[in-house]
């Protein structure tokens, strides 16, 4: 259940940071070119994206056997009634809801939408919703497709994606390129399935280790280690402040 907000949030990160800009192929680097060279480099530049995101580390001993089920357990203190908070140290925590319901139904009014993907039309069979921040400035919001293999929890599909604005917050030279790494990110993880293994119980919460489908560990996105918790649901706007 290494819920897809995350990856998409360090997808964005790797596109933003000057080291990995300068190793892959980006469209600013593009002398003038038709439409087609366009195209070229912006899928060499997701490629190489998706390539740094994925690259996997050693297989996990027993990465499918004995790991904590931490869905079951909120489902049954009431998915209506609770959510996900998941915490990187020193990070706003992420915000997941299991629900069948739409991402814009939990946005504040104050919060303005500035670019999507997917429809939220798009069925399916066991939906998630998650909030993460991308910065003071901007949340992006999904909607994915999560499910139970062996012991891990995986995510396999983003059905809808909405990016948005919060008023007031001062815009960085970094916030520029919010869309672009938006839009990025979401190419990169097209067709990609993520599994996270759970150490823990309900009363102190669960350490995440990311892995692919066979399980080997993915380095690119295992750290900073995070932390998921089950708390009173409550506005997104006040969750994501704690």
């Amino acid at each position: 259940m290494r819920r897809f907000s995350i990856l998409l949030v360090s997808a964005a990160m790797l596109v933003a940071a000057p080291a990995a800009a300068s190793a892959k192929p980006t469209i600013e680097q593009a002398e003038p070119a038709g439409d087609e060279e366009m195209l070229a480099q912006l899928q060499a530049a997701i490629a190489a994206l998706r390539g740094e995101l994925y690259a996997p580390g050693p297989a996990i001993p027993g990465w499918n056997v004995g790991g904590a089920d931490p869905d079951a357990e909120l489902l049954a203190a009431g998915a209506d009634r609770h959510y996900f908070l998941l915490r990187a140290a020193g990070e706003p925590p992420s915000v997941i809801i299991l629900t069948d319901r739409r991402i814009a139904d939990f946005v504040p009014a104050e919060w303005q939408l500035v670019d999507s993907y997917g429809s939220a039309l798009d069925s399916v069979e066991r939906p998630f919703l998650q909030y993460s921040v991308l910065s003071p400035r901007y949340v992006i919001g999904t909607r994915a497709n999560g499910f139970r293999r062996d012991n891990v929890d995986c995510s396999d599909r983003i059905s809808n994606a909405h990016l948005y604005e919060l008023p007031g917050e001062t815009m960085t030279e970094e916030d520029e390129s919010a869309q672009l790494l938006f839009r990025m990110g979401l190419l990169a993880l097209e067709g990609m399935t993520t599994c996270t293994r759970y150490e823990g119980n309900r009363a102190s919460g669960w350490s995440t280790r990311p892995l692919l489908p066979d399980g080997r560990s993915l380095p690119a996105i295992e750290d900073p280690p995070e932390r998921l918790t089950i708390v009173p649901a409550a506005p997104l706007a006040e969750l994501m402040r704690r």
